[in-house]
């Protein structure tokens, strides 16, 4: 290929009659004096304008083109040529020909002369030229940008499709039907149930009965990728919420939102603008045929998308692809609402193949699009949406399912909850067993705060609670124990296989499909995957099936992912994740743990308490040496104790003889055991009881360090400067000495000591924190003091357990009134802990004293199951304040620890 030309072109800006001409047309001579013709023999040519010198101004360069067309005859002037300019762009500021000191910038230009009309330039000079003048350019669209929308931001071909129906679903549709026949790796014997058996398969149909298209919107927003034409109402209605958020009156938002709905239907699900490129995806061909109900004609669109796939050295604008739109007659029914669309993608994609298992797996999504069934008196409170039905055919395979096979089992649980705008929940929990072994039960609660003070404390603005940026929404969940007694299906593997797949929570938007289960799952977005891995017995994704329903009038900053798999990770998404998995976590896995440990308890007659262990142990060893010394007849055997055991009635003392010495044995592995729980329990108190030490030491050392710093580097050893390191060392070393009486050693000597001690130091521990928190502390009768003989330390976690856990529950209320008061009785030897804070929950109470039942953020489950066992140890008690005792003023928790029969003296 010859070297590109680059020309000048002459052109006075006023006062001429082709001057209009300017970016669109330039007229030169060609004729027997002067001609021009050849210049433009080699194209395509760049080229830049001139502008000659004209009375005593100097001559300028001002704007930039491209010719790609041979240039045609002026038939109103003989002897001049017209040629067509495209890609024209404006200079910012006009370059002059010559230079302040009068030096041309053409002046080492071979081809330049002063009296030609036309020119060559070089490429360099141009492009100089070009950026001295601040050219103007524009973002220019190729057209392989086409195949970037429909291949590469389009996550699969299923996602395609579901992008399509979603389009349906902003066209105000009442259904949506999905045909795809004329599949290769089908059977072949259904060819006369095809629609369009002509055309080359897979064929893909996609049919509504939607508002339809008119040219205007399908040339300014079907053709135009990322238009603005379905969003413009959700930009209005988030500017508009955001001003009603700041003046506080939502009210004029509401009315509003309802006058834009009844204008234009559902508010549009679309973000992007690119979900109908999906067509590109599906297919090497389409036709879009389309109707609104004021016209007796359809609109038709046939589009070969090879053209815009094809690769050249060119580069190809996308708008210089002509695709052509017609009128045709009625080709269907367009039903009661007389309009509609109807997509035929045709032709198929050679890296990609439809086939049995990935159109189930469409199907599937097309039945999990359509509006959720739940029917829940919460759910009625929620805003109505018009139902809308969308369903797949494929007249290859026509026993496609019509519904899930969850549907047909009855959950073990289910759980419906209404979040409001505050992040507090109100939901009911109902449980059923299969066979009703175990009785229904259920809970409920009316504003359930979700939002659980953390380490990070995410939910707090200045000490106060904020409110969650994903709005309301409602969820409901279905969950199973994934075992054949707990599920009433004849083949319970036909469910657990559908959890496998298909489990975990799905999100809709507006009664629509945004977010399937499946994709929710696979990244994993509330953490229940990470759990379940650290500890098997937490609730899982294959657990359970349900939807989440958000709506667009409350939140609009809920953003799918480009791709359609997933949403973007701002705060809004964040907040309503951790705003469901505490639902999950605080209200159904506390539930869902206990009643399946009931039921192992119950089937299998499982003990795990230690002690009861080795009493059974204990048991068994008296009476297996009792029968070896009794007169029982082994030889007869009349009770039948020896059957398929031993046979000889050598063998049958003997054998007792050694169950009598294994069962003594077994006592022993027991005690060891017990021995191993009981230093781990230590070991935990103690890591619990240490936490607000830390937090306070790594001030102390953080400081410290600081000050060495800038010793070391200032080289400046002033004396007050080491006095503060001397104070700061010394507060370390405080702050450890504290900790020491929180160790609990299991070889500790007990001594007698008052309960007000063991009161008082942990108020000191404490202290910091009461103070930060502005929680009041009061031991309210000291004169009621009373002394107790044990392990001192112990005595010091347990009230630090205590402390620790009203201080959590206050700060979780947000009350203003914040209080921790302690009423001693020394008649009955009783210690009563209250607080001000949240009161014990049911979902916790029937195991507020077994490891790993947690209402708190992270859970650990461990602290008052310490508490029980070191007062357990120590002949003590620890229970919830019965009514009659509790302190009256005080509605959180209260709990009371009894000394009665805890030793007073050595």
């Amino acid at each position: 290929m010859a070297n590109k030309i680059h020309l000048v072109l002459s052109q006075y800006r006023n006062d001429i009659i082709y001057n209009d001409f300017i970016g669109k047309f330039y007229h030169f001579p060609a004729n027997s004096q002067k001609s021009y013709l050849s210049k433009f023999d080699q194209l395509p040519i760049d080229f830049i304008y001139y502008e000659p010198t004209q009375n005593g101004r100097r001559g300028f360069f001002f704007g930039f083109g491209r010719i790609t067309k041979k240039p045609f005859a002026d038939k109103r002037e003989e002897g001049y040529y017209f040629v067509e300019i495209e890609d024209y762009k404006e200079f910012s500021k006009p370059v002059p020909l010559k230079n302040d000191q009068g030096v041309s910038i053409e002046q080492e230009n071979v081809c330049y002369n002063a009296q030609d009309s036309i020119w060559e330039i070089s490429k360099r000079l141009l492009d100089e030229i070009c950026l001295d003048g601040g050219i103007l350019l524009n973002i220019e669209s190729d057209a392989h940008l086409i195949k970037v929308l429909g291949e590469q931001l389009i996550g699969s071909e299923k996602v395609g499709v579901l992008e399509l129906i979603k389009n349906a679903i902003d066209a105000q549709a009442s259904y949506c039907r999905v045909r795809i026949e004329n599949v290769s790796s089908l059977e072949r014997n259904f060819i006369s149930e095809y629609e369009y058996p002509d055309l080359p398969g897979p064929v893909i149909i996609i049919e509504d009965d939607g508002i339809g298209m008119t040219r205007d919107v399908i040339q300014n927003g079907w053709l135009r990728p990322a238009s603005t034409i379905k969003t413009n109402v959700k930009e209005q209605l988030k500017k508009e919420r955001d001003n009603a958020l700041k003046s506080g009156n939502l009210a004029a938002y509401d009315a509003l939102y309802a006058k834009l709905k009844k204008e234009h239907g559902r508010i549009p699900l679309g973000e992007k603008g690119v979900g109908r490129f999906a067509t590109h995806r599906l297919g090497r061909f389409l036709e879009l045929r389309t109707k609104t109900k004021d016209a007796d004609y359809e609109l038709v669109l046939k589009i070969d998308w090879t053209k815009f796939d094809n690769i050249s050295n060119e580069f190809v604008n996308l708008n210089s692809i002509d695709i052509g739109l017609f009128r045709e007659p009625l080709s269907r029914d367009y039903g009661d609402r007389n309009s509609g669309t109807k997509l035929i993608i045709y032709g198929g994609k050679e890296e990609f193949s439809w086939d049995e298992e990935i159109i189930n797996q469409l199907n599937t999504s097309i039945i999990n699009l359509n509006s959720p069934g739940t029917n829940n008196k919460l759910r009625s409170t929620i805003e109505k949406y018009d139902i809308f039905n969308a369903y797949l055919e494929c007249p290859q395979l026509p026993n496609l399912n019509t519904e899930q096979i969850y549907t047909e089992s009855t959950p073990n649980f289910t759980l419906d909850a209404i979040i409001d705008e505050d992040g507090k929940a109100s939901y009911e929990l109902h449980f059923s067993h299969p066979t009703d072994r175990i009785p229904k039960q259920k809970w409920e609660d009316n504003e359930f705060d979700l939002r659980f003070p953390d380490d990070t404390n995410y939910w707090y603005i200045d000490g106060c609670k904020r409110k969650p940026e994903c709005g309301s929404f409602f969820i409901h969940v279905d969950v199973w124990y994934r075992k054949s007694e707990w599920i009433d299906l004849p083949n319970y593997k036909e469910l657990t296989d559908y959890l496998d797949n298909y489990g975990g929570l799905s999100i809709y938007r507006d009664n629509v499909l945004v977010l399937e289960s499946k994709v929710s799952s696979l990244y994993d977005w509330l953490g229940l995957s990470s759990a379940h891995i650290k500890q098997a017995y937490r609730i899982s994704y294959r657990d359970m099936i349900g939807n989440i329903e958000t709506s667009q009038k409350n939140n609009f900053n809920i953003i799918d992912k480009t791709n359609r798999e997933g949403f973007i990770e701002n705060k809004s998404y964040n907040d309503l994740a951790r705003l469901t998995k505490v639902l999950i976590e605080k209200i159904l896995l506390p539930n869902y743990t206990s009643k399946r440990d009931e039921m192992t308890a119950m089937v299998k007659g499982i003990v795990t308490d230690t002690k009861q262990l080795t009493d059974i142990a204990k048991i068994g060893s008296t009476f297996f040496s009792n029968v070896a010394e009794s007169s029982y007849p082994l030889d007869v055997d009349p009770y039948k104790f020896f059957g398929n055991l031993w046979e000889q009635i050598e063998e049958r003392k003997g054998g007792l003889v050694n169950l009598t010495e294994s069962m003594k044995q077994l006592q022993k592995s027991i005690k060891m055991i017990e021995d191993v729980q009981d230093t781990f329990v230590e070991q935990a108190g103690f890591g619990i009881a240490v936490a607000v030490s830390l937090h306070e030491i790594n001030k102390i050392t953080s400081n410290f360090y600081v000050g060495i710093s800038h010793l070391i580097k200032s080289g400046d050893f002033d004396k007050i400067k080491l006095e503060d390191l001397q104070t700061t060392s010394q507060s370390l070393r405080s702050e450890l000495k504290r900790l020491s009486p929180l160790r609990a050693i299991r070889n500790e000597k007990e001594i007698e000591f008052s309960i007000s001690k063991s009161i008082n130091y942990a108020f000191e521990l404490y202290k910091r924190l009461f103070k930060q928190l502005n929680i009041e502390f009061e031991l309210l009768n000291k004169d009621e003091d009373f002394q107790v003989f044990g392990r001192y330390s112990t005595i010091n976690q347990v009230f630090g357990n205590l402390f620790d856990n009203s201080s959590y529950w206050i700060k979780y209320t947000g009350k203003v009134d914040k209080k921790i008061h302690i009423l001693l009785n020394k008649k009955f030897r009783t210690v009563i802990v209250a607080d001000s804070g949240s009161n014990i929950n049911d979902i916790i109470r029937p195991n507020l004293f077994q490891p790993g039942y947690s209402l708190k953020e992270p859970p650990s489950g461990l602290g008052l199951y310490i508490c029980k066992t070191y007062l357990n140890n120590m002949k003590g008690r620890i229970y919830e304040t019965p009514q009659k005792d509790r302190i009256p003023y005080l509605n959180g928790a209260q709990f009371t620890l009894d000394f009665n029969k805890t030793p007073e003296n050595r």
